[in-house]
């Protein structure tokens, strides 16, 4: 098992105040899907709201935009061999900054807006009411978007994402090829190092079980609560398989996949931080 370590990102952090134009708030009512979480090696304590998965929560059109956008912004950087913190390998990554992101309370021109903007706004809305704490709509403010494209033999290992900047919850959308993501419980000892905001390489909880979400492409899973804090999460080698589970009982196997996961491109969401109490 490789050494597990934080990302800790630097980034300036931006008001969610404004809302997507749209003359149908229909996209709120997607609900995930069940089956493309496996728990038959889940912790009995596991709760299972905390990491949920959105099968085609974007258009196939919005993910082609993502992808451009993401390869210009890309384009003169080269895959790098490694991350300081030791956790991710092969990979190239850009921020993916947008007009709401500048403080600016100019109106923006709605004209020709790219397919991959609007797919960002509408992220952050459903984030924003199905994900986060009630009653701090007003007072969240989301950390621009990073866009990760890791080569087909690149490698994300175990990590928690630093809790001394972000926030919440993290979530991301998977484009370019399917994935299998791992959770697993940490240690006492990882959670409060996190904590102190410090860096280290504990060892995860022995035989304590793992919780696998299939990540096709086009889909959004979200990590909060116990996932996003008390579990650290990766991607598993290409090849590897998913169970599908029964959608009436969670021991049940469905249907088995093997995934061949391919360079894979995955856009990034976290809310900032927020000050204890903050509620508004």
């Amino acid at each position: 098992m490789a050494a597990l370590r934080r990302f800790c990102y630097r980034w300036h952090a931006i008001p969610s105040s404004r809302s997507i134009a749209s003359s149908s708030l229909d996209f709120l009512k997607i609900r995930h899907d069940a089956t493309y979480v496996n728990l038959i090696q889940a912790p009995a304590a596991f709760d299972k709201s905390s990491a949920v998965v959105y099968p085609n929560f974007i258009t196939h059109e919005e993910g082609k935009s993502f992808i451009k956008e993401a390869s210009k912004r890309m384009k003169r950087r080269k895959f790098e061999e490694g991350h300081w913190d030791a956790v991710i390998v092969r990979y190239r990554e850009v921020e993916l900054l947008i007009d709401d992101d500048v403080p600016n309370d100019a109106p923006k021109d709605s004209n020709d807006t790219p397919p991959f903007v609007n797919a960002i706004r509408r992220t952050r809305q459903y984030l924003a009411a199905k994900h986060l704490p009630t009653g701090v709509s007003d007072s969240i403010k989301w950390i621009p978007c990073h866009a990760i494209d890791l080569s087909a033999d690149g490698r994300l290992d175990a990590h928690v994402d630093s809790v001394k900047f972000s926030g919440d919850i993290v979530a991301g959308i998977s484009l370019l090829s399917d994935a299998i993501m791992r959770l697993k419980p940490c240690s006492d000892e990882w959670k409060i190092k996190i904590d102190d905001g410090k860096t280290t390489s504990p060892n995860q909880l022995k035989d304590s079980g793992h919780v696998d979400l299939y990540l096709p492409k086009q889909s959004l899973y979200v990590l909060s609560g116990m996932s996003r804090f008390s579990y650290t999460h990766e991607l598993l080698p290409c090849g590897s398989s998913f169970d599908f589970i029964d959608a009436d009982d969670s021991q049940i196997v469905r249907e088995t996949i093997n995934v061949e996961r391919g360079r894979r491109l995955s856009i990034i969401f976290r809310d900032e931080l927020r000050s204890k109490g903050t509620t508004n």
